[in-house]
């Protein structure tokens, strides 16, 4: 009984500390983009994106340094689709104008091309330290393209003055709540999990996959109810972007995803046939669905993703 009062407490803590942990990152965000003059989605896209991503860079690195990248590759694939399956559809039901505006074309150009550096990368069933450099350049030519664009924006807009607050130590504050939240949810739900004999396969795609989204998911509502969509939209498209990248250019580099370990070939081509056909379809939907009625069914289109993620978690089984 004292075993479930504990994992119950950190839920309950963990949860907490993610709604808290989202208003700070997302207000803190929000006020850095009135400051600097630059459109929240541009922040969205980075300061809150790099914030959430937090816990895939330190789940994947650890897993990829401790033999197992096939866990690596897979809670990015996992957090990709949930990002947009799960994070964008609940928004889209709190605040339906997240699905009635697509992402621009720059940002559609990286969601897909980073997708496709990472499966060539996978082609021949390893991801060594070239490729894990490959990654990190192209993040790196991304985020000098969303810095030559906010710099671009700032021109034009003029930051508002009279805020004393000091919006940097909300997102630092914003980003280890949510870190650390994220962490004892995840520990607390692997607890129960494991008291009720579910698999540890099990387990990696449900709750490692969802927990390391709960940031995404708590920024991103957390933006919806203050009614900044933007924040929500950029936040998905951003950590997806960072996953992809980033998450795998740096576990790479430190610990290469060797395709002869055993069973570790058929993780990867698994993932290079299947799983990448999936993300692919998610993220395509991200593009297309809110295209589809303009203005219009924003909170049916957010089922619909919503659906389509309980489904894919279904099929996990």
């Amino acid at each position: 009984m004292e075993h479930y009062l504990l994992d119950f407490v950190l839920l309950a803590g963990g949860f907490l500390l993610l709604a808290k942990g989202a208003d700070w990152l997302v207000g803190g965000s929000a006020r850095i983009a009135r400051m600097w003059g630059v459109s929240a989605l541009i922040v969205g896209l980075t300061v809150v994106a790099w914030g959430t991503s937090a816990p895939e860079v330190v789940v994947s690195t650890l897993a990829s340094v401790e033999g197992k990248p096939g866990i690596a590759m897979g809670n990015v694939l996992g957090s990709n689709i949930a990002n947009i399956g799960l994070v964008l559809g609940a928004c889209a039901l709190v605040l339906p104008r997240v699905m009635e505006k697509a992402p621009e074309v720059r940002e559609s150009f990286w969601l897909m091309a980073s997708l496709g550096v990472l499966w060539w990368t996978v082609t021949d069933l390893s991801v060594d330290r070239m490729d894990g450099i490959l990654l990190l350049l192209a993040f790196l030519a991304y985020n000098l393209q969303l810095y030559f664009t906010a710099r671009r924006g700032a021109k034009e807009e003029e930051p508002q003055e009279g805020d004393t607050r000091h919006p940097w130590r909300d997102v630092i504050l914003g980003c280890v709540s949510v870190a650390v939240g994220a962490k004892l949810v995840v520990m607390g739900a692997e607890s129960i999990a494991q008291s009720f004999g579910v698999s540890d396969r099990v387990i990696g795609l449900t709750v490692v996959a969802v927990g390391t989204s709960l940031p995404e998911l708590a920024a991103g509502l957390g933006a919806a109810f203050k009614g900044e969509s933007e924040v929500s939209l950029g936040n998905v498209v951003g950590s997806n972007v960072f996953n992809v990248l980033a998450v795998i250019g740096i576990a790479a580099l430190i610990a290469p995803f060797d395709g002869k370990m055993p069973g570790l070939a058929d993780e990867l081509r698994h993932a290079r046939d299947v799983d990448f056909l999936v993300v692919a379809g998610f993220h395509f939907a991200a593009l297309l669905v809110p295209r589809v009625g303009g203005q219009r069914f924003g909170r049916w289109k957010g089922l619909a993703f919503l659906l389509a993620w309980v489904w894919y978690a279904w099929q996990s089984f």
